[in-house]
């Protein structure tokens, strides 16, 4: 059957009635699951046929009500015992809630098992796998090199300094093939040391 507003409406309308989806998917003759594919296609109708669903209740209620109320004004004993059963506090039965010991045992079971399972999640999160733990440790040495070197640096900046300044100009001249300017003599008069290339 194709879905139309009028369809809808009437749907609706018939679960308004009676609260029961079957009954009302049947009288039209659609099944429960294209009525629940509606609902979640259509968002107004999803809206009303929840509207409907409570207003279909709250008729049904009503009808039980006027039942039980007809069965007491006979002077029917069940419903007058049902009606002041459920209405009435001072007819109802005290709610008691019986504990054996082995609902006991099977809740404790069951607290201490989803206490050693948070133990054994949290044992894993915190535990640092072999790798994890090599990786580190590479990290942390290869950190110690280079602060290392970097203190050689900062106590000695001029010697670091002429070593870098030494290593470009080695490697420029490397590069353009051209012989280094041969320097035999300080600016104070005393000799160089042979250049090591």
């Amino acid at each position: 059957m194709k879905k139309t507003k009028k369809l809808l409406n009437k749907l609706a309308e018939e679960v308004e009635k009676t609260p029961v989806i079957q009954i009302a998917c049947d009288k039209f003759g659609i099944s429960r699951n294209t009525f629940y594919r509606w609902m979640k296609e259509e968002k107004s109708f999803l809206i009303r046929i929840n509207e409907a669903m409570s207003l279909g209740n709250g008729l049904v209620s009503d009808v039980a009500i006027s039942n039980v109320l007809e069965g007491i004004k006979r002077k029917d004993a069940m419903y007058t015992k049902y009606w002041l059963s459920h209405r009435h506090p001072d007819f109802r039965r005290p709610f008691v809630f019986k504990v054996d010991s082995d609902d006991l045992i099977n809740h404790f079971r069951s607290t201490m098992e989803g206490v050693k399972k948070r133990e054994i999640e949290e044992d894993i999160k915190s535990a640092i796998t072999d790798s994890d733990r090599k990786k580190q440790e590479e990290a942390e040495k290869s950190a110690s090199k280079f602060l290392d070197k970097w203190r050689s640096v900062l106590s000695k900046p001029d010697e670091y300094r002429a070593q870098q300044i030494f290593e470009k100009w080695k490697k420029e001249y490397e590069e353009s093939g051209k012989e280094p300017p041969k320097m035999t003599k300080k600016p104070d008069g005393s000799d160089l040391p042979p250049v090591p290339f």
